[in-house]
């Protein structure tokens, strides 16, 4: 509940059973399908489809380590190594998040709605900055219209 608190959301979330996976997976900036991975371990457990239901298990392991990887850059800390933990003792890496003052959620921060796939922000573009023309707002390299106001960019 105290890490969905930092988060800005309400903690009565953190106890309903899938939902709170679901809130999870929005507050680390996840895709919402990432929620359905998570829960189909369960979901073929109580199907009892043997054998689907390890490798589902073992797909929620991996939402599990993109959920933290993306907390973690949200807190400022070293991604890999809170999601590699996480695999290991997730209960004690939520709590720890939550219940410490050292870590603080920070909504601003961009993530990847994949996780660490795609998330290669340190990649540099030689071209300059751009301004539309329209409005001043700065536009990404390669857009060619602005996405405020619609003029073309050139």
């Amino acid at each position: 509940a105290k890490l969905f608190d930092k988060a800005g959301e309400a903690g009565w979330k953190a106890i309903i059973p899938f939902y709170n996976t679901f809130v999870l997976i929005q507050i680390a900036g996840l895709n919402w399908w990432y929620f359905l991975i998570a829960i189909s371990g369960t979901i073929f457990s109580i199907l009892n489809i043997d054998g689907l239901d390890y490798i589902c298990n073992l797909a929620a392991l991996a939402v599990n380590f993109f959920v933290f990887y993306n907390l973690a850059k949200k807190m400022k800390q070293q991604p890999v190594g809170f999601a590699v933990a996480s695999i290991f003792v997730a209960p004690i890496i939520t709590m720890v998040l939550g219940f410490s003052s050292k870590y603080t959620y920070d909504k601003s921060i961009e993530v990847s709605p994949n996780g660490p796939i795609g998330d290669n922000k340190e990649t540099t573009s030689n071209e300059p900055e751009k301004y539309c023309l329209g409005c001043g707002c700065k536009v990404k390299p390669g857009t060619k219209f602005c996405e405020k106001c619609g003029t073309e960019v050139k």
